[in-house]
This record gives C-alpha cells, sequence and structure tokens, in this order.
C-alpha cells in the first residue's frame, strides 16, 4: 500500500498469542504491506525444570487456534524451531524482511534474548520495533521520588493505580502476507515435538475464543462482584481463573482493566471494592 514505511515485517509471536489488542501485531499491520507472523519452538526434550505435558498441552492448543485464526486472515503462522535470534536471522534473509516486530518480556532470559535480536537487526539494517503489551505499566515507569525500583508494594500499587492507563486496541483484521504461503514451516506442534508423554486430562480449553469467553464470564457473573472475600476459600468458584490466559496472552490485560473498570460503574460500594481488589491483584 502506499505510504506504508515496510514492504514486508515479521510479527514474532511469544507470550502474546491472540488477535484483539495486541499492541506489535497492530502496530505491524498499520506499518507494513505484508506482515509475516512466526513462532519459534524451544529444542529441549522430555523433560524441563518448570513445564511438563499439560502446560505444554495447553500451548499447542494456544498455538493451533491463533495458526487458525491468522489462516482466517488469509495468511500463515510459520512454526520453526531452535535459538531465537538465529531463526529470526535466517527468516529476515528468506524474506527480505525491513522489519522485526514484537512484544517486550521481562524474564532474565526474554530480556537477554531482546538485546541478541535488536544487536541482530543493527547487524542487518533491519528497522526493530518492540512494545510495551504484557503489563499495564513497565517497571521503569513507577520509581519512587528518588528515582528507584519499589521495595514494597503498597506505595508501588498507589502509585501503580494512580496512573493513566492505555487502551485497548482492536483486532487485527488484515495481515496481507501472501509471501507467507510459500515459506518452509514446521506443523503445529504436538507434545511429540518435545518428546513428552503423560496423562493431560483436566486441561482447559486452550485458545484465544475460550479465554475470551472466561473473560466475559467472569466480569459478568458475581464471580467478580463477590472476589475479595471468595478468592481464598478453596471450595468457592471465587476466583477470575485468568492467570492461564494473560500468562500466555491469550487476553490483553489493557482490555481486562478496561472491562472491569466499566462493570464497577453503578455498582454497589461492595460490588466495587471487589473490583478494585481485582484490580489490585493485577497490579501484583
Amino acid at each position: 500500500m502506499p505510504g506504508m514505511p515496510h514492504r514486508v515485517a515479521l510479527h514474532w509471536f511469544r507470550k502474546d498469542l491472540r488477535l484483539t489488542d495486541n499492541t506489535a501485531l497492530h502496530h505491524a499491520a498499520k506499518e507494513a504491506e505484508q506482515v509475516i507472523p512466526v513462532y519459534i519452538l524451544s529444542t529441549w526434550k522430555k523433560e524441563h525444570a518448570w513445564t511438563g505435558a499439560k502446560r505444554q498441552h495447553f500451548l499447542c492448543g494456544c498455538l493451533d487456534s491463533l495458526a487458525k485464526n491468522i489462516e482466517s486472515l488469509g495468511s500463515r503462522l510459520i512454526f520453526r524451531a531452535g535459538d531465537a535470534c538465529d531463526e529470526l536471522k535466517k527468516l529476515i534473509k528468506e524474506t527480505g524482511a525491513e522489519a522485526l516486530y514484537f512484544n517486550r518480556d521481562y524474564d532474565p532470559y526474554g530480556v537477554e534474548m531482546e538485546g541478541r535480536v535488536r544487536a541482530l537487526c543493527d547487524d542487518l539494517g533491519t528497522d526493530c520495533r518492540d512494545f510495551k503489551d504484557r503489563v499495564l505499566h513497565e517497571p521503569d515507569e513507577l520509581l519512587t521520588g528518588e528515582g528507584n525500583g519499589y521495595k514494597v508494594y503498597t506505595p508501588y500499587s498507589k502509585n501503580w493505580l494512580d496512573q493513566e492507563k492505555p487502551e485497548p486496541l482492536p483486532r487485527v483484521k488484515s495481515l496481507g502476507s501472501p509471501a507467507a504461503k510459500s515459506l518452509s514451516s514446521l506443523p503445529v506442534p504436538t507434545l511429540d515435538h518435545w518428546k513428552l508423554s503423560g496423562d493431560t486430562s483436566g486441561v482447559i480449553e486452550p485458545g484465544e475464543r475460550a479465554a475470551r469467553k472466561r473473560m466475559k464470564d467472569f466480569i459478568e457473573s458475581e464471580t467478580l462482584f463477590h472476589y475479595a472475600k471468595q478468592r481464598d476459600i478453596p471450595s468457592s468458584h471465587g476466583t477470575s481463573r485468568l492467570s492461564q490466559d494473560l500468562r500466555f496472552g491469550l487476553i490483553g490485560i489493557r482490555e481486562l482493566y478496561q472491562r472491569c473498570r466499566e462493570t464497577a460503574k453503578g455498582a454497589p460500594k461492595a460490588a466495587k471494592n471487589s473490583v478494585e481488589t481485582y484490580i489490585k491483584e493485577l497490579a501484583w
């Protein structure tokens, strides 16, 4: 399209497995003629220190759902496996991508990888576009009066609550990426990719649509209005049950925050207090 800064761009999916309220994907779709979506699979086998069959089974379902949603836009989710920096380098060269888009991560491994990816883009002359997405406020946005990070939650949460929140973004409706269809790709992963086996019964329904239904059910039911009293009662259905959806980025935190705020309007005082309690959990 005339006036777009990039002919071809890559969007690197990580912990943002959705099309709605996805900051980097939203900007990529606005700024590039073609957006090629990619997910890089890890290559460990049989066992891992902090994951197992059920969690990876849920991830596989989320990736399958995402791939189908992308196909409905006339594009294709490209799967590669290996070191993310190495695989992105190959894809940039294969596609002639002029830009790489991704949402920032905050764990040590994610930060280290992002540093390597930015250096790679500098070496290749590729525009590197990274965005805040997983959080409403990044660590360096909320500091004490002395300019340091908080060590105590209560003053941090007060500052967090006082800050203006970013608005949610609409669902991406087009990626315009015919080039994605000709690229080599691994299939949508199953547990066999990691040589995993085990009981996967009881795993909740994966994918963006299922997560959005869980969000809707939580906000529109009595659960949110009784959250403050029931969240710590094991026998009660008193929690949001959205932790895995935020962890894998099946829903956007901006939309969740906004919908909670809207639901609280006109609600009785006790219900408002429960909504505030839940919002403080989002801050935590």
